[in-house]
């Protein structure tokens, strides 16, 4: 019932809304993976895996696989699926691409650089901006070792790549793509392929800053994990795993939907009479989401009381937007907590 929810919400968003945002025409897709840890239970780790550490005895830890096809520029989550810890990314996007259409541009980073799948998005007329790894393509390590920062390329499916197209009944012929470097501040270079192959309307410096673009979609995981504590679950059964992660999502493009419908004129106005650029803090609007569906079996009139309480309240907590914003990794090992079941009254 979420999912079907969620499509509907979604749907009459995008038909209804006025202030979409796109870039050149396109849906900005941001497909990205995760996993979250699931309390320990013999159904559990049949449906999704699990493995036993090499720490705390050999606990015995499940694991599940989330993947997402994301609208980067509006924030919306057009697809989520969370399946058996050992399926791929490659497999998850595969999922998501019915939910897709010939008027997105996916971004995706090193997970998702297969000919297979580049193959697949070029039959179904849809664009990709993806990073590959130097060392596993031959082009790619050729490009790197130049001083070009673009070059036009022909990629020809090796035998794997052969195989899997054959099984999924796609194109092997040779595809025309273009190769864009991307220098970081550690002084190395990313390497991007895209079938964007028009330098003149889509230059090199709008292809670097596109595929930066793709960062919400990771930042919607820590929001999820975090902030609606997604893995802090109300059972133990396969059912209440996707009960729960199907209800989060659902609630999390509410919030996000709804923050943005209603306050779009008051941040414009504030923004005009500061000197930084604010937006919602989306924390705050996910966790004042819950009042409002607490209202939905009592009537319209408590509904938009609500709706109107809630957009007032997110207008007096908004958050600076800081552009170019890097904070430095510290890596170090932390134990991570353990599952906890949400309380039922």
């Amino acid at each position: 019932m979420f999912t079907w929810l969620n499509e509907q919400q979604c749907s009459f968003y995008y038909n209804k809304a006025s202030h979409i945002r796109k870039w050149k025409g396109f849906r900005l897709i941001g497909i990205d993976g995760s996993t979250l840890q699931l309390p320990y239970s013999k159904e559990l780790a049949k449906g999704f895996g699990h493995f036993e550490t090499r720490t705390e005895n050999g606990r015995k830890v499940v694991l599940a696989r989330v993947s997402q096809a994301y609208d980067v520029l509006n924030q919306i989550s057009i697809d989520a699926k969370i399946k058996h810890y050992r399926t791929s990314e490659l497999a998850l996007c595969e999922s998501h691409l019915p939910c897709l259409g010939p008027g997105d541009l996916l971004i995706m980073d090193r997970a998702y650089a297969a000919f297979w799948l580049m193959s697949s998005l070029v039959q179904q007329q849809k664009s990709f901006v993806i990073r590959v790894k130097a060392n596993r393509w031959k082009h790619a390590k050729a490009f790197l070792a130049s001083t070009q920062k673009q070059q036009i390329i022909e990629v020809s499916p090796s035998k794997e790549a052969l195989n899997r197209c054959r099984e999924r009944n796609i194109s092997t012929e040779a595809l025309k793509l273009r190769l864009v470097r991307v220098p970081i501040a550690s002084g190395e270079d990313h390497i991007l392929i895209t079938n964007l192959v028009d330098h003149k309307k889509y230059p090199v410096k709008e292809i670097r800053e596109l595929y930066r673009k793709r960062w919400p979609v990771e930042e919607s995981f820590k929001l999820l994990k975090t902030r609606a504590e997604l893995e802090n679950l109300s059972g133990k059964t396969a059912r209440a795993v996707l009960q729960d992660f199907n209800r989060i999502i659902l609630r999390a493009n509410l919030s996000n939907i709804l923050s943005k419908t209603l306050t779009k004129k008051g941040i414009d106005y504030c923004n005009k009479k500061r000197k930084n650029t604010y937006q919602i803090n989306r924390t705050q609007a996910y966790r004042k989401t819950k009042s409002i569906i607490d209202q939905l079996k009592q009537g319209m009139d408590k509904i938009i009381g609500k709706i109107s309480d809630y957009a007032f309240k997110l207008l007096l907590q908004l958050e600076i937007i800081r552009p170019n914003r890097s904070v430095p990794r510290i890596k170090r090992y932390t134990a991570r907590p353990s599952n906890f079941i949400t309380y039922k009254p």
